[in-house]
């Protein structure tokens, strides 16, 4: 995979944890899950998936880990750190790592 592509794949990952956040803004206090988009790096994927809310912010507690669905995970840009019924927490590393972090719209 060329620098490129994974450049793109993690810019796209880190628009979707920002619609994520948006999303997380909006349903606090809603019960124990939120229902957040794949931040996988596929462009178009939409789809959308129930995550505790606990885990959610564990997550974001990380600059470098996204939420995917079990099998969008890219190996050349990322591995899988937790396993979850349905999804996975991964942890993106090298440049993407580095694109991860200065993206992060907690670290602000």
């Amino acid at each position: 995979m060329d620098d490129l592509r994974k450049e793109r794949l993690a810019i796209n990952e880190a628009l979707y944890r920002n619609v994520n956040e948006g999303i997380r803004a909006g349903a606090r206090g809603r019960g124990g899950t939120l229902s957040i988009r794949c931040e996988c790096g596929t462009l178009g994927c939409n789809r959308l998936f129930d995550v505790p809310h606990g885990v959610y912010e564990a997550t974001r507690a990380e600059s470098r880990r996204f939420l995917l669905l079990e099998g969008h995970d890219v190996p050349e840009v990322e591995r899988v750190v937790e396993r979850h019924d349905g999804f996975m927490v991964v942890e993106k590393f090298a440049e993407s790592g580095d694109i991860a972090e200065a993206t992060d719209p907690r670290s602000r």
